[in-house]
């Protein structure tokens, strides 16, 4: 019989406890499992948006990256010169040409004809391992001395850190960078100018060869200076753009014609000579390949020289690996002298190999009145000690310069091709 009591009756029902998942989540446990799993979803959610973002500016600067690359060999295409400049900026030859280009500069603004600036002597010397030219000059000037001289020390501490002027003596004076005496200038009273006795260049006299290195990429260069009154040199890259139309032309107009190799730099891999460089510590079978494949592309070249190589030319394993086949292909070599610590007379003495060195770079500072200044340098040398080798680059300044400086100098001195000067012992 079933029991109705009061009692009974006033107590709550209780639910009925089932298993199951959703009996589970009502308990305090599965309450906080859940609240641990919604967080884990969560974090889970958010990582993804940060992976997705950071992904898109990966990919946005991988974008922007090759962008960059592709401009940067739009460039070189448009100019390849871009990438075939070895930085030299700091030496104090350098320096000795930015103070060159200041003194002229100033000479000009004052009136003073570049026609009676007289360089009466340049002489090699040494700092710090490496090679300047200490020059004297002489010109005239009839104003007011010391506001001339104040104005040359205003442009050189403007152009040249630490360059000095100081008087030696009655109109003469001093100029040094970082205190080592680069130029003797002398001031004198104008003359009464005389006609210029004509001059007859004596063959046996003074010889100078000028060589233009990085041919093979303008064209329009190259037909420039293959119609110049006198015959310089072309030195060209074995796999530049134009290699057969420049050396048709050079060959046309009965210039001399050499190979202009690139090798290694100091600055390498961030300065870069050009493909199919020769490196250090390439086995010497590879050297010779390269050399070879050189050779072939420029069958008409008499002699070779370096495109950059401050690293390389020190290095006298590969050096005497490309003196063996210069040797066999009876070409000469003419060191551009990037480097001080060549081993390239060593290396060419004693593979037997013709050999010579550079002696000025032209346009080192790109300005015409510049170029015609390290012309005029280059001259003085060769009448100093009987030859000198120039070396410039394909820039319309240096073709102006030397346009112009060989009309001023006609008679003056023998310009010839590298091969008929002495070589170097």
């Amino acid at each position: 019989m079933e029991n109705n009591t009061s009692e009974n009756n006033d107590k709550p029902e209780l639910p009925v406890e089932k298993s199951g998942i959703r009996a589970y989540l009502f308990k305090p446990a599965g309450i906080a499992a859940l609240t641990v799993a919604a967080a884990a979803c969560i974090c889970l959610v958010i990582a993804l948006i940060v992976s997705e973002s950071s992904e898109t500016n990966a990919d946005l600067q991988k974008t922007v990256q090759e962008q960059q690359t592709e401009q940067q060999s739009e460039t070189s295409q448009q100019n390849p010169a871009a990438l075939y400049e070895e930085p030299t900026q700091g030496y104090l030859d350098d320096l000795v040409k930015q103070v060159d280009l200041t003194l002229i500069n100033t000479l000009k603004a004052a009136k003073i004809s570049m026609s009676d600036l007289k360089l009466e002597d340049v002489t090699l010397k040494e700092h710090q391992g490496r090679d300047f030219h200490f020059q004297q000059l002489r010109f005239p000037y009839k104003g007011d001395k010391k506001s001339f001289i104040a104005k040359v020390k205003a442009e050189l501490k403007e152009a040249v850190a630490n360059a000095t002027v100081h008087e030696i003596a009655p109109d003469s004076w001093l100029i040094s960078i970082n205190g080592v005496p680069t130029h003797k200038f002398f001031i004198f009273a104008p003359l009464k100018k005389k006609k210029p006795a004509p001059h007859k260049v004596d063959p046996d006299g003074p010889k100078m060869a000028i060589v233009i290195d990085d041919m093979g990429e303008d064209l329009a260069f190259a037909r420039g200076l293959a119609n110049l009154d006198v015959h310089v040199t072309f030195s060209i890259w074995p796999k530049s753009s134009h290699v057969k139309k420049t050396v048709a032309l050079a060959k046309k107009h009965g210039n001399e014609i050499m190979i202009h190799l690139p090798m290694q730099p100091k600055g390498y891999p961030k300065v870069n000579p050009g493909s199919d460089a020769l490196l250090v510590g390439m086995d010497s079978a590879v050297i010779y390949k390269r050399v070879r494949a050189a050779v072939s592309k420029i069958p008409s070249a008499t002699g070779l020289n370096n495109h950059m190589g401050s690293l390389f030319t020190e290095d006298y394993a590969g050096m005497s690996a490309v003196m063996t086949e210069l040797r066999r292909n009876k070409l000469f070599f003419l060191d551009s002298r990037t480097t001080p610590k060549s081993a390239g007379r060593k290396t060419a003495r004693k593979a037997g190999v013709t050999m010579y060195e550079r002696n000025i770079f032209l346009d080192n500072v790109k300005d015409v009145g510049a170029i015609k200044y390290q012309l005029s340098k280059t001259a003085k040398i060769a009448k100093k000690t009987g030859q000198a080798i120039a070396i410039g680059h394909p820039n319309k300044e240096t073709l102006q310069a030397i346009r112009q400086w060989v009309n001023e100098n006609k008679g003056k001195i023998n310009i010839v091709p590298v091969e008929e000067l002495n070589p170097r012992g």
